[in-house]
């Protein structure tokens, strides 16, 4: 009879051990390092056509235009502040008609009183004693409250990224800019460069942008400019720095699509040009003035038929 085979593993012996494998890294970071450069060069390609655009073509574009057209600019500027003006005080009567089932020309008087002197309308509109929760309230005082106040912030168009409403910031984009400030914030120490001032500046206007792209951008120019990425870095943060570098670059060339839509788009290299720009801007801007000056009459008509007078209706004389 044959004696079964051990159950369970062989122990293994000297010869049997397992090899240990060495991996040369270098070469893959000298790979790495170089598509790095390639990357950066074409983001500062890109960069240098934004920053040109942004800080010089438009500058001298809005000099041009306003030296060019400057009575044309001025009333195109001022026509557009009143359309604007009268279009939202008439959509907010129109909303607050809407939601109390109000006539629009009684909204209309009271509006006017009510901007006329606010505090006397308060006084002839007091709150009624029995009104609805707050969150519930469609009483006149408060909806011109909301609809008309100096703090009134519920316009659609605050749901925009603004200066008072930022979009909001992506826990990388967070992370991204607390580095950049601990490196260079002017208490942090070190010389204060006119290089690491700008960066400083550019920094914030990223963050103001919430532009988690342009971030991640800087923290390279930084971290390249100090020596802390190089070709001894490790495999992995050279690829997230290309990928970073990838991000950017498509984040400023999409840029760079609207803004080769704008007229200001190369105005410093193509003086060439500025006669036959000089002759469609001319006709641009008198279509422009034309459309607000129709825009604005309607809005006036509006107001016009709330405050004429009813129909007066004359009585059937019996015979």
């Amino acid at each position: 009879m044959r004696p079964m085979a051990p159950i369970g593993p062989v122990p293994s012996s000297p010869a049997r051990s397992r090899a240990l494998i060495l991996i040369d890294a270098r070469p893959l970071r000298h790979a790495a390092w170089s598509e790095f450069h390639a990357a950066r060069k074409r983001l500062d390609k890109a960069a240098t056509d934004l920053r040109r655009h942004e800080q010089t073509d438009t500058t001298a574009y809005q000099a041009w235009l306003h030296g060019t057209f400057p009575q044309l600019v001025t009333t195109l500027r001022d026509l557009h502040s009143k359309v604007l003006s009268l279009s939202r005080e008439i959509e907010s009567v129109q909303y607050m008609a809407a939601m109390t089932g109000r006539s629009l020309k009684k909204l209309w008087k009271e509006h006017k009183e009510y901007l006329a002197d606010p505090e006397a309308y308060e006084r002839a509109h007091p709150p009624e004693p029995d009104a609805p929760p707050d969150d519930f309230k469609t009483d006149t005082d408060d909806l011109f409250n909301r609809l008309f106040g100096e703090d009134n912030d519920s316009r659609p168009s605050d749901n925009f990224p603004s200066a008072k409403n930022p979009p909001s910031a992506t826990a990388e984009a967070r992370d991204l800019y607390r580095r950049l400030v601990q490196h260079l914030h002017p208490d942090r120490g070190g010389e204060w460069t006119p290089a690491r001032e700008r960066l400083w500046h550019e920094v914030q206007q990223a963050w103001a942008a919430r532009d988690g792209d342009w971030l991640a951008r800087l923290e390279i120019d930084w971290e390249t400019a100090n020596n802390t990425l190089s070709p001894d870095s490790s495999l992995s943060r050279l690829q997230r720095a290309i990928a970073e570098l990838h991000a950017a670059r498509r984040d400023t060339e999409r840029k760079l699509r609207a803004y080769r839509q704008s007229p200001a788009w190369r105005f410093t290299l193509s003086e060439k040009k500025l006669p036959q720009l000089h002759r469609r801007l001319e006709v641009e801007l008198n279509e422009d003035l034309v459309a607000l000056q129709r825009q604005h009459a309607y809005l006036q008509s509006t107001i016009a038929a709330w405050e004429s007078p009813p129909p007066s209706r004359r009585r059937s004389r019996t015979k």
